[in-house]
């Protein structure tokens, strides 16, 4: 009887026991882990049109970019951005996930828990405004998309761009005029991305040095 018994277990474990097979589908990567960002300035031509600027392309625009890659995402040696006194550019992330798929859209698409900050500039050379949208063409507020606007000239500095990753309910209490808050860190959470490269804002026609 005792080896009938064990007999029965063993076939119930054979048919009821889940099944694995390589028919099964693999979970999908998280797309917030990024192998390679890039940051790219474009230039664009800034208006003011009642109380609100809007931005234009501008055919054959100049375009500055620099890539982070490899375990620390650092940027290329000597890299060195030269930014133009009274221009405008698009300030766009360009990210991938490690299988090499485009993952900047996933932080957009995840507004409510994502906020970038471009931090660095402290003599209040720099503007920016933010100008994402969503799937559904609403405007959000995240960094992967904005304009930089160049107002006066400084010396070289290190600009932080910081994708932070937000815990819930955090988000409501930022502000757009939050963007280059030093004490960005209150806004609890976690840094998905924190890139840095040394940046000169010059007048236009000044050699780059």
């Amino acid at each position: 009887m005792k080896q009938i018994n064990l007999f029965i277990l063993a076939i119930s474990i054979l048919f009821f026991a889940p099944s694995c097979s390589k028919d099964d589908p693999i979970p999908e990567e998280d797309q917030e882990e990024v192998g390679i960002a890039t940051l790219v300035f474009t230039e664009v031509k800034r208006e003011l049109h009642e109380g609100h600027y809007h931005y234009h392309d501008i055919e054959g625009a100049e375009t500055i970019s620099v890539k982070f890659e490899g375990k620390d995402l650092a940027p290329p040696v000597n890299a060195h951005l030269h930014l133009k006194v009274d221009k405008s550019y698009r300030l766009e992330l360009k990210s991938t996930d490690f299988l090499g798929r485009e993952s900047q859209q996933t932080f957009v698409d995840r507004a409510e828990t994502h906020q970038a900050f471009i931090l660095g500039d402290e003599t209040g050379s720099l503007e920016y405004e933010y100008a994402d949208q969503d799937a559904n063409g609403k405007t959000v507020n995240v960094g992967v998309t904005g304009y930089l606007t160049v107002r006066k000239e400084a010396d070289i500095f290190v600009l932080r761009y910081v994708l932070r990753h937000l815990n819930p309910g955090v988000k409501e209490n930022i502000k757009a005029s939050d963007w280059n808050n030093k004490d960005f860190t209150k806004f609890t959470g976690a840094n998905d991305l924190d890139l840095e490269v040394p940046v000169h804002l010059v007048h236009e026609g000044d050699h780059d040095h």
